[in-house]
């Protein structure tokens, strides 16, 4: 969000101001972070599209979350997951037609629905749906999706990363209300190291710039850009499972490469190199816009001069003494290094 805009009232500059409040919704009361203008010259306060949505944002995610309703993103790849169209699983689900595309778009499941979705995420239960909607498919494309399920039951450690990368596999406060994102993450890297000094691509380095890029887009969207969940230690803030990442993309996929650095005094550097080129295609108009940001602000900056900024952050502050995981909705928006 901007800093300052026209005040509408008398021409002059408004500042974005921001103040905790309760919002209700569907009879659930959320603590969520207001944003709104304040003119210094007529004292009027109006609020912005941008705004309002953030603050919608965060009573729809925590919603969701107290709630088990699944997210737009949990939707979209559980039929894809399947290997069906949105409105094959509205006709299995036996929702409307139009029922669970929508639900991919935004619009929040009813709670029984919701359930039934949830479900579904189990191949064993899903396939039972099938079995009860077959006529929803013709004789050979019937065959074919029981066959697909009926691999992913034999199949229980398909996705080895995703169950090993981050504490939670599902949306909520300590992903930034993001699915956790495996292809999203080594492009990421892989830009952060193509667009850093590399003098200065170690792990420290490295584990910030993803802290500031997630929680900076949740300030600005209400949401992170990986899915990663961060914890705070000694050296600041840093993605809950990050040797395991860098090990992975190291060894398994080969996307990264450490070289040995020798520093001014004599020290050696872990840095890592990128092996292929990244892809921004996969990223959203404001996921780009904080992720360009901050390689432009950061990128130049060493490593310590990265932690000592991060011992600024309230949530360091706050948790590095239990070494607790970091809340987005808690402490992203006392964010402070830039604001995207």
């Amino acid at each position: 969000m901007e800093a300052i805009k026209d005040c509408p009232f008398c021409d002059k500059k408004a500042k974005l101001e921001n103040s905790i409040s309760e919002k209700e919704f569907k009879k659930n009361k959320f603590i969520v972070r207001e944003f709104y203008y304040k003119c210094d010259s007529c004292s009027e306060e109006f609020t912005t599209t941008k705004s309002d949505e953030i603050t919608i944002n965060q009573v729809y995610n925590q919603y969701r979350e107290k709630n088990g309703i699944p997210f737009p993103e949990e939707l979209v790849s559980l039929r894809s997951k399947y290997n069906l169209s949105a409105q094959k699983m509205s006709r299995i689900l036996g929702f409307g037609i139009n029922t669970y595309s929508n639900y991919e778009k935004g619009e929040i499941p009813s709670m029984a629905n919701a359930k039934l979705i949830n479900s579904a995420k189990r191949p064993k239960v899903f396939l039972s749906y099938l079995v009860q909607t077959k006529e929803v498919f013709t004789d050979k494309a019937y065959i074919k999706v029981v066959k697909h399920v009926k691999e992913l039951l034999d199949n229980n450690d398909n996705d080895f990363f995703i169950y090993n990368f981050n504490w939670f596999q599902n949306p909520n406060r300590y992903t930034g209300y993001s699915v956790p994102n495996k292809e999203k993450l080594s492009n990421l890297l892989l830009f952060l190291i193509s667009r850093s000094n590399p003098d200065y691509n170690d792990k420290l380095k490295l584990n910030k710039l993803m802290f500031y890029i997630d929680f900076i887009n949740y300030k600005n969207t209400g949401k992170s850009i990986t899915g990663l969940s961060y914890r705070a230690i000694p050296y600041g803030p840093v993605p809950t499972n990050y040797d395991f990442i860098f090990a992975f993309f190291t060894e398994k996929e080969k996307l990264i490469e450490p070289e040995f650095i020798q520093s001014q005094n004599s020290r050696v550097i872990e840095c890592f190199k990128a092996l292929k080129e990244f892809d921004l295609s996969i990223f959203n108009k404001e996921e780009l816009e904080t992720i360009y940001q901050v390689v432009k602000f950061f990128k130049d900056f060493s490593s310590w001069e990265l932690v000592d900024l991060s011992h600024k952050e309230r949530a360091w502050i706050e948790l590095n003494s239990s070494s607790e995981m970091v809340s987005y909705q808690e402490y992203a928006f006392d964010t402070c290094g830039i604001s995207a």
